[in-house]
């Protein structure tokens, strides 16, 4: 029998009241939505239950970035060509998501969301469409006070910004971002979504090895600004030496379906080189990519057929893991490492220390 696991790969170290803030601030208005949406989440991919339209569309509303990041697989793998998403073929994409109740898209991917000139009114017209939770993940160097108003008038429901670390490390990693530059910016964000828009939750996360050896500085630092802080397990894309797990079913093909700029459909956005294209939404609707191409996917899943594909084998979410304890802000932190075949410390000035993160398969 196939192993069910999770793909989890971010873990809260939020307070238990922070943690019920967020509940509270993702069920408001839409209680019974929200209940359903957590449920399918949960339990579908373990019952190999199909709901009949993605509970998450993963959408890339620009395929380029403007940072450098150390620990980023864009540094390490050919990303071909990169452009923003054409906005009538969004407003295509997103209708058809309204229609079908979508609960969560997120803005994400292979690319920074923010550099859309449009990503403003992107998210107003899915708020207007009827998606019920619209989310960013951004490394935050582009907010400006102008961005940060329209998200908060637009009723943006999640922001996620991806700070490794404090100061040097930090810096280490987020090429060229500066840190005061960037803390300053989440504090803006952070000031205008209190005054206009209290429901948004904002969200910090960082790689586990920028906050090792300080973790409670920087949950000191972020707290007094956002919802929930969390840190992510260590993924190495400059060296991909990982031990895959051939008894992974991956639940994401269960629970969302990834759209590119160009209107590519992707089985899940870990296929960062564009390798497994299944088909594009210019042609094909989003309720026949997911009843079709990814029953596909998913079939071979179930059956066993992971390893065939390229893709699969390189997929962290896919790969062996070890459990991992870190006590932290007074409480017990339960996650795992990814077991490489080769040492890792982590990105940015952590690449020059010898400590092991994760272990050697035996």
């Amino acid at each position: 029998m196939k192993k069910e696991s999770e793909t989890k790969v971010q873990f809260s170290i939020a307070s238990d009241e922070q943690d019920q803030l967020i509940e509270r601030k993702r069920a408001k208005g839409k209680e019974f939505a929200y209940e359903q949406f957590k449920y399918q989440w949960e339990t579908f991919p373990k019952l190999h239950q199909v709901p009949p339209f993605p509970l998450n569309v993963d959408i890339e509303s620009c395929s380029s970035c403007n940072l450098r990041c150390d620990h980023c697989f864009r540094q390490y793998m050919d990303m071909g060509k990169e452009g923003l998403m054409d906005y009538e073929l969004y407003k295509k994409i997103v209708a058809e998501c309204g229609k079908n109740k979508l609960f969560t898209l997120k803005f994400s991917m292979r690319g920074e969301p923010t550099l859309h000139p449009k990503i403003v009114d992107m998210v107003a017209y899915a708020k207007e469409q009827g998606v019920k939770e619209v989310w960013i993940n951004t490394h935050g160097g582009n907010l400006t006070e102008k961005m940060a108003r329209g998200f908060c008038e637009a009723k943006l429901d999640w922001l996620t910004v991806s700070f490794d670390g404090l100061g040097e490390m930090y810096e280490s990693i987020r090429k060229p971002l500066k840190y005061h530059e960037n803390l300053e910016r989440l504090k803006m964000m952070s000031r205008m979504r209190t005054e206009l828009h209290p429901d948004m939750i904002l969200n910090v996360q960082s790689i586990w090895t920028a906050i090792q050896d300080n973790p409670q500085e920087y949950i000191d630092t972020m707290r007094p600004w956002v919802d929930r802080v969390a840190y992510n397990a260590e993924m190495n894309f400059k060296e991909i030496t990982l031990v895959p797990d051939d008894d992974f079913v991956c639940p994401r093909l269960w629970q969302r379906l990834a759209i590119c700029s160009n209107g590519d459909y992707l089985k899940c956005p870990s296929d960062f080189e564009k390798e497994e294209v299944m088909g594009n939404a210019n042609t094909m609707t989003l309720k026949d990519a997911w009843d079709v191409l990814q029953g596909k996917q998913r079939e071979m899943h179930a059956r066993g057929y992971k390893k065939l594909s390229d893709v699969c084998q390189k997929c962290h979410h896919g790969c062996r893991k070890v459990p991992k304890t870190v006590e932290i802000d007074g409480r017990t932190s339960n996650s795992y490492n990814y077991v490489f075949k080769k040492e890792y410390t982590g990105a940015g000035l952590n690449r020059t220390k010898v400590k092991i993160l994760g272990q050697n398969p035996a």
